[in-house]
């Protein structure tokens, strides 16, 4: 049980670093096409609501940073708990889910074109709220510490 348990807290923590990854480089890829794609005579990302989103965007992904870099760190010793690994995979799982649900919906229907990585990262991103345990399970393992 012990050996399964470690085995879980690794994956989930693996879980949230990908997730985190795939954030960061969804919203570097849609900065990128915002600035690129026109639309009403002037690019995407020029209308306020598009930089609002990405700045959202940017705020949410950069505040897990140093919660998944600790968690890196405590891991490292085999000092993560299973409520630790709970709580990051939960937090990043559900960050990122957002992040490329709004990533996906600034590349318009470009982003719906699964010949664009946009389209698999959302893919991904997804599933990964499913991964190592689901999102539901991770809330029970943080509940039973209350």
């Amino acid at each position: 049980r012990r050996i399964l348990m470690d085995g879980l807290v690794r994956e989930r923590l693996v879980v949230a670093i990908r997730s985190m990854v795939i954030a960061e480089a969804a919203i570097d890829k849609t900065i990128t096409y915002t600035k690129e794609r026109k639309t009403f005579g002037q690019t995407v990302f020029d209308f306020q609501n598009t930089k609002f989103k990405l700045a959202e965007m940017v705020a949410n992904v950069e505040a897990l940073r140093p919660f998944v870099d600790r968690c890196i760190e405590l891991q490292l010793t085999e000092d993560v708990t299973p409520e630790l690994a709970a709580k990051v995979k939960l937090t990043t799982t559900e960050v990122a889910d957002r992040v490329l649900d709004e990533c996906l919906q600034l590349h318009g229907g470009y982003g719906y074109i699964w010949d664009l990585s946009i389209a698999r990262n959302w893919a991904d991103a997804r599933v990964h709220r499913i991964y190592a345990g689901t999102n539901e399970v991770m809330k029970h393992i943080i509940s039973r510490s209350l």
